[in-house]
């Protein structure tokens, strides 16, 4: 949140004071329709979300990465469980060394790798997804659009958008707000605690009610606070717009905690910690000497989490078979470990032994069936590899399940491209732009889809998908 927070309510705040011609921040928006209406209706929240979410993705700063982003998922939807929103959330990791997350509209939270390689246990992430569910939940942000009556929409949209963006990507959308929001950051800093605070007391429920440590929230903040504090360095982030750690504290002290129950970290939370570590540090070799040497010394908190990471590390700098010697000591000692067999996969391809990357592909998809991590990985090698009708009949059967995924839908229309099949090209697509909020994209992807040729079966079902976009534009 921090910076994050400190940026969605200025974007508010100043909803009520003056209009910032749309033009002006030169972002593509959709329309959204009546521009008195006093608060976001549960359609156009989704589409400021979706709109927000694509412009992010098109800076290039979203870690497309299943493993993690499926680990994310199983944090964030456990707690989403017991929150009621009348909508879907949407996980994803932000690609940024900064300690932050944030939350657009519509569901979407967004979580910085640096956030994650921050915390010390699960329960810390958990905490801070929690945080950050609670505002979603809460409808923070669009309470504070029911008090914006007078503005348009459209320029409501604009600066929400220009936040979401300095939010990944920094002095892009600063720039576009700063002439507006420079005088204001304490006073919207102030305006925000009570937001805060329920964010913090909800979240903390939802913590529990998901099975998790419900100190992890307010420990992590004072973990930063107290390190930043030692170090003499700038407050994370994270920390700026919110309460004092120990005001927290105090708050958050009246509410029943069992001091007694046992916490402790996943297996799942070490290794998506130190993967992050790998696919975002760019010394490689540094980062190899740095496990080598760890490892050696016997200080960490779990073993299979840092020889993995030694393994990932080897890989990516090309010595393939120091990473394969370490995975498959790894797999003698856990021989269905998925992470590990998706490695070892990923290692033979490397190799250039197909055959065995295949027979492993088998392997697991029999031990996980429906696995979509599995999948993801299987149907990509065989779309690098140009089996294209292969990969799309190991991507199809998710395209339901997984209706919202962007990267599946991006991944199948890849294969589908490949095999020379326009129709289903064309429909990928439509779905695609439909889940990133861009619905003229879409019908006009679907249109060109039935100038292709195909089954019956299949322009029956675009012809029909075509319909529904439709109206749905009609009512937008």
């Amino acid at each position: 949140m921090g910076m994050i927070r400190l940026r969605w309510w200025l974007v508010l705040w100043v909803l009520w004071g003056l209009a910032l011609p749309v033009h002006a921040l030169d972002l593509r928006l959709p329309d959204f329709g009546d521009p008195s209406a006093q608060h976001l209706g549960p359609r156009e929240e989704a589409r400021l979300g979706a709109e927000v979410m694509r412009q992010i993705r098109e800076r290039g700063t979203i870690l497309e990465d299943v493993q993690l982003t499926e680990y994310l998922n199983s944090i964030g939807q456990r707690i989403a469980a017991h929150a009621s929103s009348g909508h879907p959330y949407t996980f994803y990791w932000i690609d940024s060394a900064q300690v932050n997350a944030f939350a657009a509209p519509g569901g979407y939270i967004g979580i910085h790798t640096g956030l994650l390689l921050s915390t010390r246990n699960e329960a810390e992430l958990a905490g801070v997804v929690a945080h950050e569910i609670a505002h979603v939940a809460q409808r923070h942000i669009v309470r504070r659009f029911a008090d914006a009556r007078q503005q348009q929409f459209s320029v409501a949209a604009a600066l929400l958008a220009s936040a979401a963006l300095a939010a990944a990507s920094g002095e892009a959308g600063q720039a576009a707000m700063a002439s507006t929001f420079a005088a204001s950051a304490q006073q919207r800093l102030n305006f925000t605690r009570s937001h805060e605070q329920e964010a913090d007391r909800v979240g903390q429920r939802l913590l529990e009610q998901a099975g998790f440590d419900p100190k992890g929230m307010v420990s992590f903040f004072a973990y930063l606070a107290r390190t930043a504090g030692e170090a003499g360095s700038q407050i994370p982030d994270y920390l700026r717009t919110h309460p004092r750690p120990e005001t927290r504290m105090a708050d958050l002290s009246g509410r029943r905690v069992d001091a007694e129950a046992a916490f402790t970290s996943s297996p799942a939370y070490y290794l998506a910690k130190t993967r992050a570590r790998v696919l975002t540090t760019a010394n490689t070799q540094r980062l190899i000497t740095q496990f080598r040497e760890t490892l050696a010394s016997g200080d960490y908190d779990d073993e299979l989490a840092q020889r993995y990471g030694y393994a990932l590390a080897l890989h990516r700098a090309g010595h393939y078979a120091q990473a394969s010697e370490q995975i498959e000591r790894l797999l003698r000692q856990h021989p269905n470990h998925l992470a590990l067999l998706i490695e070892q996969a990923e290692l033979a391809l490397s190799m250039g032994d197909l055959q065995r990357a295949w027979a492993l592909f088998d392997r697991m998809s029999q031990s996980y069936p429906d696995h979509f991590a599995v999948a993801m990985h299987h149907g990509r090698a065989l779309l690098n590899q140009g089996l294209a009708d292969e990969a799309l009949a190991v991507f199809a059967p998710y395209l339901r399940r997984r209706p919202q995924d962007l990267n599946l839908y991006e991944r199948y229309a890849q294969a589908a491209q490949l095999a020379g099949r326009r129709l289903t090209l064309h429909a990928a697509m439509a779905e695609y732009h439909y889940i990133s909020g861009d619905l003229d994209q879409a019908i006009e992807h679907a249109e060109r889809g039935l100038r292709q040729q195909g089954s019956s079966h299949e322009r029956a079902q675009l012809q029909a998908r075509l319909r529904q976009l439709r109206q749905i534009r009609e009512r937008s």
